[in-house]
């Protein structure tokens, strides 16, 4: 069973640019957020570049490509075909696992 929680609860941009900025004592808080763009933007050049981004304890992001199907419109009930594609995927580290999972192994 999986948890969800209310959109107000997610975490913004702007959240780790104050988290950066607490942790860190010498930053003000526009260079907290040029390093937080920063990361961002590496992370985005890997991935348009075609390298996966691997965040040790967090998780591996990186690009799969996604064949083309048979689909179905749900409006009209009509068969359609969804072309190939590229989409981003994240496998989350055993560690993050086990950090979001409970002693007894559920979510």
């Amino acid at each position: 069973m999986s948890r969800k929680l209310p959109k107000s609860l997610g975490t913004t941009k702007a959240d780790l640019v104050d988290a950066v900025y607490k942790r860190h004592g010498a930053l003000t808080k526009t260079e907290a957020a040029k390093v937080v763009d920063a990361i961002f933007s590496t992370v985005k050049t890997s991935l348009s570049d075609g390298r996966a981004v691997r965040i040790r304890n967090f998780g591996t992001f990186e690009l799969a490509e996604r064949e083309g199907r048979t689909g179905v419109n749900p409006a009209s009930g009509e068969k359609m075909f969804i072309p190939p594609r590229t989409g981003l995927t994240f496998k989350p580290s055993r560690h993050l696992k086990s950090v979001l999972t409970d002693d007894d192994g559920e979510s």
